[in-house]
């Protein structure tokens, strides 16, 4: 009966703990930013890799219904043709400094570079080839995958090595197929 005690106990401290962390997570709009050649249909054939005779950024996206408090914009491109690559920033993970406006403009980041506009810094490596974690891998010699980015918006608090990040907000757009 102890054992059974103490198991509720655990599980009914954990969930409160959980419930101080919870948010409502917010709906964001993302669009491209106009002119453009991404349509959400097509990947243009010069956003491809450098393999694939491209030399291909992110594109410049239109991000609004950003919550109070984000102070961080991260983008995730992803390969939803490949199972590892299609959730998390499969093709690499950047974030935007956010000064707590209603919107935002994500600018272009150049792909196979770890060398970033000062807007701008490495979230997490793409996991498409171990040997080159670039920040962002652009479509690359797979061809007829389909391909989305995702843009949260969330709070990072804390120090380097202690940081807390709390996700406010999360929106998709379709990037097209390459």
């Amino acid at each position: 009966m102890k054992k059974l005690f103490l198991f509720f106990f655990s599980l009914v401290i954990l969930n409160g703990c959980a419930a101080d962390n919870a948010y409502n997570v917010s709906y964001l709009s993302v669009e491209f930013l106009e002119p453009t050649e991404w349509n959400g249909d097509i990947v243009p054939p010069h956003q491809g890799c450098r393999s694939d005779g491209g030399l291909g950024n992110t594109p410049p996206l239109y991000v609004s219904y950003i919550p109070e408090k984000t102070n961080l914009l991260i983008l995730e491109i992803n390969d939803l043709d490949e199972p590892a690559l299609s959730e998390n920033g499969g093709h690499g993970s950047i974030g935007f400094y956010h000064n707590g406006d209603f919107s935002a403009v994500l600018l272009p980041v150049p792909g196979e570079s770890n060398v970033l506009p000062n807007f701008a810094f490495k979230e997490k490596s793409s996991r498409v080839r171990a040997a080159k974690p670039y920040p962002y891998m652009p479509p690359c010699i797979e061809k007829k995958h389909h391909y989305s980015a995702t843009v949260k918006a969330v709070n990072r608090t804390g120090s380097f090595d202690k940081q807390k990040t709390v996700l406010l907000g999360e929106g998709k757009i379709d990037l097209g197929t390459y």
